[in-house]
């Protein structure tokens, strides 16, 4: 086993049991949908989640090849930041949807309004810390692609987040998904997305202990 496939384990343990947290509200908003009425709305937060979650394992791996071009090592300097940002994401897959049903709430929207729209909190600062983590860990510019996108993501959530009219809250729904799509399709799943990758002749090797 090498040392990324070892260190990546607990990474990839959050990300599974933010995956799990979300089937696991699906589930859970099925089985009691003659108490709770359904709502597509925190559903479509939920997609999105679940698209965060899964894509965040192209960006471990991206960020290992990276490494293994520049001959650096993991240390807990990297590998601290990587984890922090896989648990503010799963901190909001497991508020997005209710596991066990609150008495005091009669619909899935209502729920959301109460609990499920603070998930998008930890969703806002993963994107606020992906910017100086792109540039960190990633070797990005100050204006690559993936931190302008990243601002668009903020903004989004924000109006989601803070708005009470259904209609601004249903708009920053679909919205956040299809741009996330979409940067999932172009930026931000595949080798390089941050920046242009570098070049193992044009870098120093860099050894340090773990």
């Amino acid at each position: 086993m090498t040392e990324f496939e070892l260190l990546s384990v607990p990474i990839g343990l959050v990300l599974g049991l933010g995956i799990t947290n979300i089937l696991s509200g699906v589930i859970a908003a099925v089985r009691n949908r003659e108490q709770v009425k359904l709502h597509w709305l925190p559903f479509m937060w939920a997609f999105s989640f679940m698209m965060q979650l899964m894509t965040f394992f192209f960006v471990i791996w991206d960020l290992n090849v990276r490494f293994e071009l520049l001959g650096i090592n993991w240390t807990w300097k990297y590998y601290g930041p990587q984890m922090f940002h896989s648990v503010l994401i799963f901190l909001g897959a497991g508020m997005i949807l209710p596991t066990k049903r609150d008495p005091s709430a009669d619909s899935l929207l209502s729920d959301f309004d109460k609990h499920g729209r603070l998930a998008l909190i930890p969703l806002m600062l993963a994107h606020l810390a992906a910017w100086p983590l792109n540039m960190y860990l990633h070797g990005a510019s100050f204006f690559a692609p993936a931190n302008y996108m990243n601002v668009v993501c903020i903004a989004v959530i924000f109006v989601g987040f803070k708005s009470t009219h259904r209609a601004w809250q249903a708009v920053a729904s679909i919205a956040f998904a299809i741009i996330f799509i979409c940067c999932i399709l172009t930026i931000w799943s595949r080798p390089g997305h941050i920046d242009t990758p570098p070049q193992r002749d044009s870098v120093q090797k860099v050894e340090v202990a773990l």
